[in-house]
């Protein structure tokens, strides 16, 4: 298949009333030189069969077992031939000249993956206010990206991602055993990677909120769940240069920036982060540190006593 400039991916699950509008918004696009990839992660509500009807082989589309969100992007991404990889919702629209905006932003720019606020709508396609979705909209210091994240939780919006190849190359594949917070792991692995990541330009993408998509306390327990590994696994992937920068006043001063965190710097990091399961996880980190003679030997030198500074820190 030949090199498209811009593959936009499109994973899709049982949106049978909003995917031919949402596939059409891609179809449309000012920029022509598109391989758009909808991956159907085993719907039963004939969305896949709706989409080869209205679109045939204008679009590539992918028919897979359910594999959750991960793995239907993941297969989108395999199937991508682009020099730029845009993500959307299976229920959300672009405007049509979307992909045009957010290349002329890449080739303007040394960012390697791009978003913009979304414009929302509901369920019929209504303009909906900013204020009835805060998250994308609340005003944040000016500071590394990665604090922001690490300490503020998601605030980016998948559906308007714009990625350079090269940075998915470098960032790899989503991981298939999140389902909430797959998006939020892939930007911190790209912002502890040192890839820029920036949120500019005009609104680009109507982000659906509906009955299908709202929070629930069972998606809220997920996503506490998830952010446990996300965290661990990011602390250990990810560079220590780019935690020193994000956090120069936390940890253990060194000659090399690169030098790798140790679990002491791990335990200061959750420690003084403001959710609760970030500090227990801390506390884990400490009780493992309070087993180590080494450890326990160098705090002696340096007149730390671990059961008070453990106590403090809770």
């Amino acid at each position: 298949m030949p090199s498209a400039l811009v593959t936009v991916v499109i994973p899709i699950f049982n949106q049978a009333e909003f995917v031919v509008e949402t596939v059409g918004s891609a179809v449309r696009q000012t920029c022509r030189d598109l391989q758009i990839v909808v991956v159907d992660d085993g719907s039963t509500d004939g969305s896949a069969d709706r989409l080869a009807a209205e679109f045939g082989d204008r679009i590539q589309l992918l028919r897979q077992k359910n594999g959750g969100p991960s793995a239907a992007i993941n297969a989108g991404i395999a199937a991508a031939t682009g020099s730029f990889i845009a993500l959307l919702g299976g229920d959300d629209v672009c405007v049509d000249d979307r992909m045009d905006i957010q290349l002329e932003i890449m080739r303007t720019t040394t960012h390697d993956i791009v978003f913009s606020k979304p414009l929302l709508i509901d369920g019929s396609g209504r303009p909906l206010d900013d204020a009835s979705f805060p998250v994308f909209f609340d005003e944040r210091p000016d500071q590394p990206l990665l604090r922001t994240l690490l300490l503020e939780g998601n605030f980016l919006c998948a559906p308007t991602a714009f990625m350079r190849r090269e940075a998915v190359q470098k960032v790899g594949l989503f991981r298939p055993g999140l389902i909430q917070l797959q998006d939020y792991d892939y930007w911190l692995r790209a912002a502890a990677a040192g890839l820029s990541l920036a949120e500019t330009g005009p609104r680009v993408v109507k982000y659906r909120r509906h009955s299908a998509n709202l929070s629930s306390p069972r998606a809220s327990l997920a996503s506490t769940a998830e952010s446990i590994p996300i965290f661990k696994s990011v602390l250990d992937t990810g560079s220590p240069a780019e935690f020193r920068r994000a956090f120069p006043y936390l940890f253990e001063p060194v000659a090399d920036p690169a030098s790798p965190l140790t679990t002491f710097d791990k335990a200061l990091f959750l420690l003084s982060h403001p959710r609760n399961e970030m500090r227990m996880v801390g506390v884990e980190y400490l009780v493992e540190l309070s087993e180590d003679p080494d450890f326990l030997a160098k705090a002696e030198r340096f007149g730390l006593q671990l059961p008070r500074f453990l106590q403090n820190a809770l």
